[in-house]
C-alpha cells in the first residue's frame, strides 16, 4: 500500500488520504484541526479558549526562534476558517503568533510521520533506494474545433485524446460525457497534460458547464481553483503563474511546469518524499518553496515554531561596513577571443557546501553565545557559533550527500542513468536556490548577514583557487562565482590540490579544443557569461547568445546553429580561422532566403513575456502592437504571460500593420524582410565579433561592398 495523495477540506476540517493498494485506490477520511501558537500573553489562555472556532487550548514548551531557549506558549487547536480572524485579533493585542499559515496537510503529515508516496505501514523518508507504486498514467490533450485564428474558451471542442483513445466527430455534450466514462473505465492514477493548468482543464470545465455537465477527471468531484492566475515579480522579471487544477484521488501533472521539466516524474516523487509536499502541489511550486519546506520541517522537528510575519531586521552598518559586506561573488573578466586547449573547472555546489562547512545559519552568524569565536567570516569578520550546528547546514548536508550519491550512480548504474540524472538535477535546483533564499526578505529562515557571509567565503575560495592555479603554471582565462576557465597542463592535479586545501570538491567539467569568449557589444569588455567552444569529445557548448534564448525565432536559432556547426569542425585555432569564411557563407545563404521571401512564417515567430497590461505601455513597440491585436480578438493578456508575434512592418505606427499574431497570419501575410535580415546580421555578429565582424561589416560583405579574402580572416 502507498499513500498516493492527501488533501484537506477546510469546510469540513477533513483530511482525505488516497491509499493505493494494488490496482485499487480508496479514500480514508479523518477529521483534523491544525494548530497555531501564541506567545507573549499567556494570561490570554481563557480568552482564547472562549473564542468561536477554537477546539482546544493548552500550554506547551516551544522555541520561538532558532537558537532560543524553550518557553511557555499557548497551543490552540482551531478550525481552519477561523485562523486568520483570531490571529489578527491577537496580533492587535501584542501577541507573538506562530504556525499560522502552515498548510494543514503538512502539519498532519509531520505529526503522523508520513510523507507522499510512503509505502505503508512503514517507510524511510530519506532512503535512497525505495519502492515506487506502479502508477497507471494517461496523457490528456484537447483540440478545439477551430481551424484558424486565436483559440478561446468560446470555441467548441473538436477532439479529445486520452491515452490511445480519441473522442471526436460527436456532439460536444456527448464528447464530454464520453470523456467522463473513459476516465472512469481506465481509472488512471496519473493524468499528464502539456498545458493542463493554463488551458486544457479550465477549457474542459468551461465547456462542460455550458452543457450543465459535471466533468469528472478525478476520482471524486473536482474542486476548482478560486480566481485566476497571478502575476509576480522575480529576479527582475514579471512572471505569470496559472491556477493549479489538482484532482481528488488522481494526480494531475502539467508537463510544461518547471519542476516537471527538470526532474520528470521520478524526480518529483523523490522530492515529494523528502519535502513532505504532495506531488500535485509540489509540481506547481518553485525550488525555493521546496527548500523552505525542508527548513520548516526540520525546525518543527526541533521544536521551533514558525513566525507568522517575519521581523528579523538587518544589523545596522556604517557606509564602509556596508561597502565591504555587500559585494556579492567574485568575477574575473574573461579574456575576449579564441583560446586553444582550455579547461573548465568548478566547485560542486559551492554555496551550499560553504553553508554546511562553515555553519552558516540565521542563528549561528553573529550569535550571542560565541562573541569571541575563532571562526570569523572573511572580510566582514562576523563571528560564527562554535557550540551549535545551525538549522541550514543540517538541512543542506543530506541534500548535498543525496545528490552526490545520485551523480555517482549515473556512472556506476548506466541502466538507470536517466532516472538518477533526473533526481540529481531537481536537487541541483534546490541547492542553487538555497543560497538566494538566504537573502530573500520574505524567506522563513533568511538573513542578509548569512547571504553576505556566503559570498565572502565564496570570494576568498575563488581567490585562493586562482593563487594555486597561478602558482602551478595555469593561465586564468575567466572566473565567475564558482567556476574557472584555465590553460595549462594536468588540470586533474589542480582539482586534487584545490579540493584538498579548500575542503570542497573542485571538478573538471570540460576540456576544450578551443573556446571563444565574447565581448559586450557596447564597450568591448568581456561578457561574463557569453561564450562557445568545442570540447575534446566533440560536444559544442554554447552560453549567452541568441540560440540559447527562449524568445529567439527559429530562423535565428537555425542560423547560429548552422554557423557554429561549421566552426565546430575546426580542431585547432588555425582551422577555426579557416572556417570563418564558411560561417559567413551560411549567413549569406540565410539572408538570401529572407530577402527572396522563402522563409516559413512559423520560423519567424518572436515569443516574449509582457511586463505590463496593454494600456500601461507608454512607448509604441512590438509588444504593445501585439497586445492591442489580442485585445481586439477578445483576449486579455496579464503581466507575465507570453505573447507571440511576427514582424510585418517594423516602421509602421499602426498596430495592425507593425506585427501580426501567428494565429491570424495566412498565405497572404508578408514579413518585414529588411528587419529579419537585420536580426540575422546581429546574430552572426554575436558569434564573430571578437574577430572584427561587426554588424556593419557583415552588412557590407552581404551587399558585396567589401572584398572578401583570406587575408581579412
Amino acid at each position: 500500500m502507498f499513500l498516493l495523495d492527501i488533501r484537506y477540506d477546510p469546510k469540513s476540517s477533513t483530511i482525505t488520504k488516497w491509499i493505493k493498494d494494488g490496482t485499487e485506490c480508496k479514500p480514508v477520511r479523518e477529521v483534523y484541526y491544525p494548530k497555531m501558537y501564541v506567545s507573549g500573553k499567556t494570561e490570554l489562555l481563557s480568552l482564547i479558549d472562549s473564542l468561536p472556532g477554537v477546539k482546544d487550548v493548552c500550554f506547551e514548551e516551544k522555541r520561538t526562534w532558532l537558537g532560543s531557549e524553550p518557553e511557555r506558549v499557548i497551543s490552540v487547536t482551531i478550525e481552519p476558517n477561523s485562523v486568520y480572524e483570531i490571529a489578527s485579533m491577537l496580533e492587535a493585542k501584542g501577541c507573538g503568533l506562530y504556525n499560522i499559515d502552515l498548510d494543514p496537510v503538512r502539519q498532519y503529515l509531520l505529526e503522523h510521520s508520513l510523507f507522499p508516496m510512503t509505502k505503508l505501514p512503514y517507510d524511510s523518508q530519506y532512503a535512497i533506494d525505495y519502492e515506487v507504486p506502479d502508477l497507471v498514467s494517461m496523457e490528456l490533450s484537447v483540440t478545439p474545433g477551430r481551424d484558424k485564428g486565436i483559440v478561446t474558451m468560446d470555441d467548441p471542442i473538436g477532439r479529445i485524446t486520452l491515452g490511445d483513445i480519441v473522442i471526436e466527430q460527436k456532439d460536444e455534450a456527448e464528447i464530454i460525457s464520453e470523456l467522463n466514462r473513459e476516465v472512469a473505465n481506465a481509472n488512471p492514477d496519473l493524468i499528464l497534460t502539456d498545458r493542463g493548468d493554463s488551458f486544457e482543464l479550465p477549457y474542459l470545465h468551461h465547456r462542460a458547464a455550458l452543457h450543465d455537465i459535471e466533468l469528472h477527471v478525478g476520482r471524486e468531484k473536482d474542486v476548482l481553483p478560486v480566481g485566476g492566475g497571478k502575476s509576480y515579480f522575480s529576479y527582475g522579471r514579471i512572471l505569470y503563474k496559472s491556477r493549479g487544477y489538482m484532482l481528488a484521488g488522481r494526480l494531475h501533472l502539467d508537463k510544461s511546469i518547471f519542476l516537471f521539466r527538470e526532474g520528470g516524474l521520478l524526480g518529483l516523487i523523490d522530492l515529494a518524499r523528502i519535502t513532505g509536499i504532495p506531488l500535485q502541489e509540489l509540481s506547481r511550486l518553485s525550488p525555493g518553496s521546496a527548500v523552505t519546506a525542508l527548513q520548516v520541517n526540520q525546525a518543527l522537528r526541533d521544536g521551533v515554531l514558525v513566525p507568522w510575519k517575519r521581523n528579523l531586521a538587518e544589523y545596522w552598518k556604517t557606509a564602509e561596513e556596508l561597502l565591504i559586506a555587500d559585494r556579492g561573488a567574485l568575477v574575473i573578466e574573461p579574456k575576449v577571443g579564441l583560446h586553444e586547449n582550455a579547461f573548465e573547472v568548478d566547485f560542486a555546489s559551492l554555496f551550499p557546501n560553504i553553508m554546511v562547512n562553515h555553519n552558516i545559519s540565521p542563528e549561528t552568524v553573529l550569535c550571542t553565545c560565541c562573541p569571541d569565536s575563532q571562526k570569523l567570516v572573511p572580510f566582514t569578520h562576523y563571528n560564527i557559533c562554535q557550540q551549535h550546528i545551525g538549522l541550514i547546514p543540517r538541512v543542506l548536508k543530506p541534500l548535498i550527500e543525496r545528490r552526490m550519491t545520485y551523480k555517482r550512480r549515473i556512472t556506476s548504474e548506466p541502466e538507470r542513468a536517466e532516472e538518477y540524472e533526473m533526481k540529481q538535477n531537481i536537487l541541483k535546483w534546490l541547492l542553487v536556490t538555497s543560497f538566494g533564499y538566504m537573502g530573500f526578505n520574505k524567506a522563513r529562515f533568511g538573513r542578509i548577514e548569512c547571504h553576505e557571509s556566503i559570498t565572502a567565503y565564496g570570494r576568498e575560495i575563488l581567490l585562493r583557487t586562482i593563487e594555486i592555479a597561478d602558482s602551478t603554471g595555469f593561465e586564468i582565462l575567466h572566473g565567475i562565482v564558482d567556476s574557472l576557465w584555465v590553460k595549462g597542463r594536468n588540470p586533474e592535479k589542480l582539482c586534487e590540490t584545490v579540493s584538498r586545501e579548500i575542503g570542497i570538491p573542485l571538478e573538471l567539467k570540460g576540456e576544450f579544443r578551443w573556446i571563444v569568449f565574447l565581448p559586450n557589444k557596447s564597450n568591448g569588455v568581456g561578457a561574463l557569461n557569453r561564450y562557445y567552444g568545442v570540447m575534446t569529445n566533440g560536444k559544442l557548448k554554447v552560453r549567452g547568445i541568441e540560440t540559447r534564448r527562449s524568445d529567439t525565432p527559429r530562423l535565428i536559432r537555425n542560423l547560429q546553429e548552422a554557423m557554429l556547426g561549421k566552426l565546430a569542425e575546426a580542431r585547432t585555432a588555425f582551422e577555426y580561422y579557416m572556417k570563418i569564411p564558411e560561417a559567413v557563407g551560411v549567413l549569406r545563404e540565410y539572408t538570401r532566403k529572407v530577402l527572396d521571401n522563402e522563409c516559413d512564417l512559423s520560423d519567424l515567430i518572436f515569443k516574449t513575456h509582457v511586463s505590463k497590461g496593454c494600456d500601461e505601455y507608454r512607448q509604441f513597440n512590438n509588444q504593445m502592437a501585439s497586445l492591442k491585436q489580442l485585445k481586439l480578438e477578445g483576449i486579455e493578456t496579464l503581466p507575465g504571460q507570453a505573447i507571440r508575434y511576427i514582424i510585418t512592418d517594423h516602421k509602421s505606427r499602426n498596430y495592425q500593420k507593425r506585427v501580426i499574431i501567428p494565429e491570424l497570419a495566412d498565405e497572404n501575410t508578408q514579413y518585414d524582410r529588411e528587419k529579419y535580415r537585420e536580426y540575422l546580421l546581429r546574430a552572426a555578429e554575436s558569434i564573430l565579433l571578437p574577430f572584427g565582424y561587426t554588424e556593419e561589416r557583415l552588412d557590407g560583405i552581404m551587399r558585396g561592398r567589401m572584398q572578401r579574402s583570406l587575408c581579412e580572416y
